[in-house]
């Protein structure tokens, strides 16, 4: 057995390394031309103001490289960049970095290589820590993402937005419970308590809505292309607390299916409260994490709109209610998939416990 899981690792470590060479000379699978940086050299031009008025410095790069892809490979080229220290709407360049060429300027980095080294370590941690589950975890997020490319490839009507995440949503709750956790009745209750708790707050939302102002929606992105923000709205909601919905409910039903397996003749106040307590340790750390999702995209909002002497209140106020709206949302969805959860598994585990008995 130890055998085959390092032969196996040895062949997974194999594959990686020749997936990185592969990337690392995949030129010609690019019609752009690509250009190898082989010397920069650079010099300070000067000092200039920004928009805010500060002092910064000015850099000019004079980078020479060869063009290694197309009918022009092998030919050498000179490109002239200019830079800033903040590097805010250029880039600096280093020898030896791969960029896309066209005319006589950089057009941008090609960066599939670091993508190939991070996503390939990443799945030999999965597979190395996590064995057969780290496998199906990548499988997931793959099929995952085949999904939401599909889904909104053949969308057709963009006003049909919140119809189109509805089935998508349906279609990764599936893929992600039954593809990490198996066929079982552990996974059916996660499912179906996933599901109830998301139409229960995006009945919450809808209520509170009716008897409410309605949300300013001047502040999402993109609002002059689109002619529906609150169905694109709704669908962000469905779309982003789904995860942490699901990790409640899989680690409640996972648990409590244990404890029936274990004591069959356990009672559902019993039930209820192994449940509560579970519920109670991973509540605050899954809220907390859709806290921190949020708020790191937040960041740039705060500080651009700082830097230009808005105060953070007047931030909160005006530039971010939309973003609160959704973390509370998903936040009581958290809350009640504890109960939802418990009460769905344990009906289901004991309804098959009845079974069973009736069966011997």
């Amino acid at each position: 057995m130890k055998n085959k899981k390092g032969r196996f690792y040895c062949v997974a470590g194999v594959l990686y390394l020749l997936a990185i060479l592969f990337v690392m000379n995949d030129a010609w699978l690019y019609q752009t031309p690509i250009v190898k940086v082989t010397k920069v050299v650079t010099i300070v031009e000067g000092k200039s103001k920004s928009t805010r008025g500060t002092e910064e410095t000015k850099y000019k790069q004079s980078l020479y490289g060869k063009i290694i892809n197309g009918k022009d490979k092998g030919k050498e080229v000179r490109i002239a960049n200019e830079y800033t220290t903040t590097e805010m709407a250029d880039q600096k360049y280093h020898k030896g970095d791969r960029v896309f060429y066209k005319g006589s300027s950089i057009i941008g980095v090609k960066r599939d290589t670091m993508l190939v080294v991070m996503l390939g370590f990443l799945a030999l941690l999965l597979l190395g820590i996590a064995g057969r589950q780290g496998g199906l975890t990548i499988i997931t997020a793959m099929m995952n993402i085949l999904i939401f490319v599909i889904g909104f490839w053949t969308a057709d009507d963009t006003s049909e937005i919140l119809s189109v995440c509805s089935r998508l949503i349906l279609f990764f709750a599936v893929v992600t419970l039954v593809g990490l956790n198996g066929i079982h009745r552990k996974t059916f209750a996660a499912l179906l308590t996933t599901l109830c708790v998301l139409l229960m707050i995006m009945g919450i939302f809808d209520l509170v809505m009716q008897h409410m102002e309605e949300l300013d929606y001047s502040t999402m992105e993109y609002l002059g292309s689109i002619d529906n923000p609150d169905e694109i709205f709704h669908a962000e909601i469905l779309l982003s607390g789904l995860g942490a919905i699901m990790d409640v409910a899989v680690a409640i039903s996972v648990a409590l299916s244990e404890i029936v397996e274990q004591k069959p003749e356990v009672k559902f106040v019993e039930l209820f409260r192994s449940g509560r307590e579970i519920g109670y340790d991973i509540m605050g750390t899954m809220i907390n994490v859709l806290l921190f999702v949020f708020g790191c995209g937040l960041i740039p909002t705060c500080l651009i709109r700082m830097n230009n002497e808005v105060r953070f209140v007047t931030i909160v106020k005006l530039h971010i209610p939309c973003e609160l709206c959704r973390f509370f949302v998903e936040s009581i969805g958290i809350v009640l998939a504890i109960p939802v959860s418990i009460f769905i598994t344990a009906v289901m585990m004991k309804l098959s416990v009845k079974k069973r008995e009736k069966r011997c």
